[in-house]
């Protein structure tokens, strides 16, 4: 008990570190409590954070700011253009189609393939399976007179229960629809199979009308995207235009002497910003390779698919594994156990060990020096708090708890020292 009171009155006695955690509490605090009433500020803040990279570069090339911050802003709404106007109502029509047209064959597809599966296993289950039993329990298979006896006197209870409980004919029904245990043959019931085809091909298109038309059912959600998308470009301007006179202002609540909060500020500002570049490249890149390669083998809903296979980097480890599933079911539901489907997977496959072993070193050298084990908690801790933004930001974050680690003990050496 005394050596926390002692370790506490050392970090406590600090004013740097104190600070330092006080910063971290308020800002943890207000984006927990406050971040869905927030969310278009806080949303303006990290697009004006990213965009501020380019706008400095700028600068460094004799621009003056206001007119670099109007050139940027200008890309930027160019871009939300191409997003809303282009992209997306290119990808919403691929979704459609794909929808109405594709997904009732895979359903079926799977289904039908569950069916087979389904019926072999009833064949061994009925057939195969007591006939091997049948030849290994015959007396001249069995081991042992005392196993025989034991066989023999396991059938005799069981003639003496169906003496109690009646007798029961080799020809009755057997307890499972479609097998007969007199013929010795099985079959399943297709009736049974084409209500449960039925049953699921129809719940899955209306999901994904569901999901189609959800947007234009809610009044609610649409004003506010609206809101959204008119309320965040503005403020994403004032925030680079007033850059200054905001972080001013933010400095008077703290004191003067802040050398380990601009410490930290300052690895994870440099950490941060080359690790949102090279992400938005990698996902550029990885989404660019992507559909070219879809598009070579036919693949259906390759925009879609590939979007998401570029976006899937954002999630490190995890992200590429999910995205082998959506190309699996693809690729069989097209092409079957073919080699076309072989080549698929192998063009995949490569597609993400390049981009795990050569592109994201190169891009990402100097953005992070996390252990693989480091940035997967991260994902699970950060998106568990905060959902799609939590996983999002999981490496900024990371980096941010690392750099604290580093920063600390260095404060309070320097504390003993004097």
């Amino acid at each position: 008990m005394d050596l926390i009171k002692d370790w506490l009155k050392r970090q406590l006695s600090n004013p740097q570190i104190v600070l330092l955690a006080s910063v971290l509490l308020v800002v943890f605090l207000t984006i927990f409590f406050l971040g869905g009433f927030l969310a278009p500020v806080l949303a303006s803040a990290v697009i004006a954070y990213l965009l501020d990279g380019i706008i400095m570069r700028f600068q460094k090339h004799g621009v003056p700011r206001l007119v670099a911050v109007c050139g940027v802003f200008v890309l930027f709404l160019l871009s939300i253009f191409l997003l809303f106007f282009v992209v997306f109502p290119s990808l919403v029509t691929e979704l459609d189609k794909f929808v109405r047209n594709d997904v009732p064959g895979i359903v079926t597809n799977v289904s039908n393939n569950m069916k087979g599966a389904y019926q072999k296993y009833e064949y061994f289950r009925n057939k195969r399976l007591p006939d091997f039993f049948t030849k290994q329990l015959q007396p001249s298979k069995l081991a042992t007179p005392s196993l025989t006896n034991s066989v023999t006197s396991i059938d005799q209870r069981s003639l003496d229960a169906n003496e109690i409980e009646g007798p029961l004919s080799l020809t009755d029904e057997a307890p499972f629809d479609g097998v007969s245990l007199s013929s010795g043959e099985q079959g399943a019931d297709p009736s049974s199979y084409e209500r449960i085809t039925s049953a699921v091909e129809t719940e899955l298109t209306e999901i994904g009308r569901r999901a189609l038309t959800f947007s234009n059912s809610s009044l609610k959600n649409i004003v506010v995207y609206m809101l959204y998308l008119v309320l965040v470009p503005v403020l994403v301007f004032f925030i680079l235009k007033d850059k200054q006179a905001i972080l001013n202002w933010f400095a008077k609540f703290l004191p003067s002497e802040r050398s380990l909060t601009r410490q930290v500020w300052e690895e994870v500002n440099i950490q941060t910003s080359n690790y949102v570049r090279g992400k938005f490249w990698e996902v550029i890149i990885v989404w660019g390779v992507t559909y070219v390669t879809l598009k070579v083998f036919e693949i259906k809903a390759a925009l879609l698919v590939s979007l998401f296979v570029g976006l899937s980097v954002l999630v490190p480890y995890v992200g590429a594994t999910l995205m082998y599933i959506p190309i699996v079911i693809l690729g069989y539901y097209q092409f079957g156990m073919s080699s076309t489907f072989v080549y698929l997977f192998i063009a995949y496959s490569i597609i993400q060990v390049l981009d795990g072993n050569v592109l994201a070193p190169v891009l990402l050298s100097e953005a992070t020096s996390l252990h693989p084990i480091a940035i997967i908690a991260a994902i699970l801790l950060f998106g568990g708090l905060w959902g799609f933004w939590g996983v999002f930001f999981a490496i900024p974050l990371a980096t941010l708890v690392n750099s604290i680690i580093k920063a600390w003990p260095m404060e309070i050496n320097k504390t003993l020292q004097r």
